[in-house]
């Protein structure tokens, strides 16, 4: 299946990480029909495979297929029947206004069917705003990215029906079941539970085994916990491993989030969810999920030196992407058991660990005039908003996702290095080998990391496309890559 790699472009900006994807069998012969970002042509199909158009009508039904901003883009894969929309404007980035940006300012959408004239394209979300009914005027052939920012609010309580079988890896009747099941996307899952306020996550469905790590707080959204499902698909990817990332989630207040949690795990303790394998997050203790851990895969190694050992690999990803750290500076953004140790291991490994004053600037660390950055204290801790303000040369994440797409954008202008986080972070599958695979947590990381470093559109990027080489092999390469 190709997979064809788009930017777009406002100024200077851009975004490396959006693709949209395409099944070239399902269309037939593509030839005058091309890829236009902000008015320019990016791809031209007619140029790569020749031939004569080919009328798709019938592929799919008349639907649009709504994904999660974070995707940066409405798949267009279905091209039959093109209009403009009248004036109506282009938003050329998404997530820059965040909560307060809505999905209205779309400058062309495709509308599926013939003789459309006046006909609604689409109506809304459920308990979400109504979308008016859209004029269509005539157009040039061409297919554009619509980005949208987030909404407001978390829509996923009422979804029904979200899904263009054009789109690899979706199913016709999708929705809600009477077991709670709903279909986020054409591929992710998210189950929710009849025992307490909570969802598991699971992104891909067709795996043999999920696993990931629930979390709990009076409200945790459905969208974060499906970025952090994404990001473990990724890291098993990467390293070969056929396994789907889950993330779940308990909805409680603290004085009720004993007895949430004990339903959570008496509920996950079923059949239904003996594939899913998940560790305590933020909000949980390894307690609250004892009656778990007698049917997980993972050794008993990997429970008792997990942390150690994701420490060891993030020190040998810096190590290895700088050639030897030996009179290096790093800064560390300490935020966890896994963070904390990492000074010293650094100072082993011959690096002055800089600590800067935090008494007036909160964001001192990440400022701080470094070679090294040391961050992942939450999703997205380095964004537009500060990221001119950071003075490292390389970025070794901590956690999952701490560098947002925009700063992505801007730190491959400024020369900064961005180590793939699904990567810096795996150190502890050195204790859950399989096949070959390195029982040395530096050793397994330090490797990967030289896989990449010299990659064409940067680390994170080539260790993407490593990810999703393996996926393609036996499943769905989910929509979306896991960049915040």
């Amino acid at each position: 299946m190709p997979v064809w790699h788009v930017t777009s472009e406002r100024g200077s900006d851009f975004c490396p990480c959006c693709i949209l994807p395409f099944e070239i069998s399902d269309l037939g012969k593509l030839s005058r029909f091309k890829v236009f970002v902000d008015r320019e042509e990016v791809f031209d199909f007619g140029e790569r495979f020749g031939g004569n158009v080919v009328d798709v009508r019938g592929v799919a039904p008349t639907w649009l297929t709504m994904v999660h901003a974070q995707d940066l883009g409405v798949a267009a894969g279905v091209i039959g029947h093109p209009h403009h929309a009248d004036g109506a404007n282009m938003n050329p980035t998404t997530r820059e206004c965040w909560v307060l940006g809505q999905d209205k300012d779309i400058e062309r959408i495709a509308v599926l069917g013939e003789g459309v004239r006046n006909e609604s394209v689409f109506g809304g979300v459920g308990r979400g705003r109504e979308e008016a009914t859209i004029e269509a005027n005539s157009a040039c052939f061409v297919v554009d990215l619509i980005l949208i920012a987030a909404a407001t609010r978390d829509f996923d309580d009422d979804i029904d029906g979200f899904h263009l079988p054009i789109l690899p890896g979706s199913r016709s009747g999708g929705g809600r079941t009477s077991s709670g099941t709903v279909r986020d996307s054409p591929i992710v899952t998210t189950r929710k539970l009849t025992s307490t306020d909570g969802f598991v996550v699971i992104d891909l469905d067709d795996a043999p085994i999920a696993v990931g790590i629930v979390r709990s707080a009076p409200k945790v959204l459905v969208d974060g916990a499906t970025w952090l499902a994404r990001s473990e698909t990724y890291r098993y990817a990467f390293f070969g491993r056929k396994v789907s990332g889950a993330s779940a989630a308990v909805n409680a207040p603290v004085d009720a989030k004993a007895d949430a949690l004990s339903a959570f795990a008496t509920e996950l303790a079923e059949d239904s969810f003996s594939s899913v394998h998940l560790t305590a997050g933020r909000g949980v203790s390894a307690d609250d999920l004892s009656a778990l851990r007698s049917r997980d895969p993972r050794p008993e190694e990997w429970w008792a030196q997990r942390d150690a050992l994701t420490a060891s690999g993030i020190v040998a990803a810096a190590d290895r992407a700088l050639g030897g750290l030996a009179g290096r500076t790093v800064a560390i953004e300490t935020f966890d058991a896994v963070s904390s140790s990492l000074g010293d291991l650094f100072r082993s490994a011959g690096a002055t660990v800089i600590e800067p004053d935090i008494s007036e600037d909160a964001n001192a660390v990440l400022h701080a005039e470094v070679d090294v950055l040391v961050a992942g204290s939450k999703v997205g801790v380095i964004g537009h908003a500060n990221v001119e303000n950071v003075r490292a040369k390389l970025i070794v994440p901590s956690g999952s996702m701490p560098v947002t797409a925009k700063a992505l954008a801007a730190f491959v202008r400024a020369g900064v290095v961005v180590l793939p986080d699904f990567v810096t972070t795996s150190g502890h599958l050195a204790a859950w080998p399989v096949d070959d695979s390195p029982t040395d947590a530096s050793e397994l990381v330090g490797d990967a990391i030289a896989q990449v470093i010299d990659a064409p559109n940067g680390a994170l990027l080539g260790a993407c496309e490593i990810a999703e080489a393996f996926l393609s092999s036996w499943a769905t390469v989910p929509f979306g890559r896991p960049i915040a």
